[in-house]
């Protein structure tokens, strides 16, 4: 399993909300993630991005895709200086979640979705992406995300049985095409070992490492896998990656470990003999000089806020708003 596929798994992606927005000039909407990530695609008439990561107000043509984390707040509309309004006020009927806002003037099609997932388990992921990132689908990739929106608005206007199910497993799907077009994406805007997977020789390297995370790994057995030699590989590898192949290897078997920890009952010693330690002691040095807490206590506290989190499950359902 490569690094993608393995945080994808282990994310536990749910669809919180699906929304398709038709929009008519004049119009303005300000989105807030809170606790949600957002993916949003983007057609017909362009429009405007505007957020405080940025200096000035950026122009979104047809067929762009933007991944947005968590507490992120950001306004697009027709024109930069447009007013604009919550998209907690747009309600999204339950029929078909299309919801038609602005004036009569020309149409964007905005389609956009809310998820949750295991934040522990995505956070290689997010952490080498910006906090909104916008880039534009090539025709592949549009072409794949074009079909599963069709797929969805088929199902959401057959209202079948089960259809709500599919249309959850099918924004699902949505999501991992967003991000496999982003990672894809040769814009500059990922890093780390997203970088390294569009690398031929490095994707090689990092296939093998986590495939096989506990094998006594040496920078010349990784060189090896890419077919260079030390030298080149190490060079290589920091240049693209952004870190030595050895401090990679290590922050995966921590990641690693935290999934375990979270995930089984298994011990120390079994957890670090899975990921490459000889005994309890090395892990928990390794992993306490990465994450500041030993791994016995951070098990207690994942434990403990999973425990809070249940306890504090409202019992009013969830908005429907865009």
């Amino acid at each position: 399993m490569n690094p993608f596929d393995e945080i994808i798994h282990q994310m536990q992606v749910e669809t919180s909300l699906y929304a398709r927005l038709h929009l008519g000039v004049p119009w303005g909407i300000r989105f807030h993630t809170g606790e949600h990530a957002r993916i949003v695609v983007i057609s017909g008439n362009d429009c405007w991005l505007r957020w405080e990561g940025m200096t000035d107000p950026v122009r979104l043509v047809s067929g762009t895709c933007m991944i947005v984390q968590q507490q992120v707040t950001f306004d697009l509309s027709d024109v930069p200086d447009q007013s604009v309004i919550a998209c907690e006020t747009l309600m999204v009927p339950e029929k078909d979640g299309a919801v038609t806002f602005g004036g009569s003037g020309l149409q964007t099609e905005i389609v956009t979705a809310r998820f949750s997932f295991d934040a522990v388990a995505a956070e290689p992921l997010f952490r080498s992406i910006p906090a909104l990132v916008h880039f534009p689908l090539n025709e592949t990739h549009s072409a794949l995300i074009k079909a599963t929106l069709d797929l969805i608005g088929l199902e959401t206007n057959a209202r079948e049985h089960g259809s709500g199910f599919v249309v959850d497993r099918l924004v699902n799907t949505l999501f991992v095409q967003a991000l496999r077009a982003l990672c894809s994406n040769d814009t500059g805007k990922t890093s780390c070992w997203l970088a390294g997977l569009g690398d031929r020789r490095l994707a090689r390297t990092i296939h093998a490492v986590h495939s096989d995370l506990a094998r006594r790994w040496t920078v010349e057995d990784m060189a090896q896998e890419a077919g260079l030699s030390r030298s080149s590989f190490a060079a290589l590898f920091k240049s693209v990656v952004g870190e030595a192949p050895l401090d990679y290897l290590t922050g995966w078997r921590v990641y690693r470990v935290k999934m375990l920890l979270t995930g089984t009952d298994e011990s120390l010693l079994r957890i670090a003999n899975l990921v490459g330690y000889d005994n309890d002691l090395s892990l928990s040095r390794v992993f306490k000089r990465r994450t500041g807490i030993a791994p016995g206590r951070w098990r207690q506290m994942m434990k403990q806020k999973t425990t809070g989190r249940r306890a504090l499950t409202p019992v009013e359902p969830e908005s429907d708003a865009a």
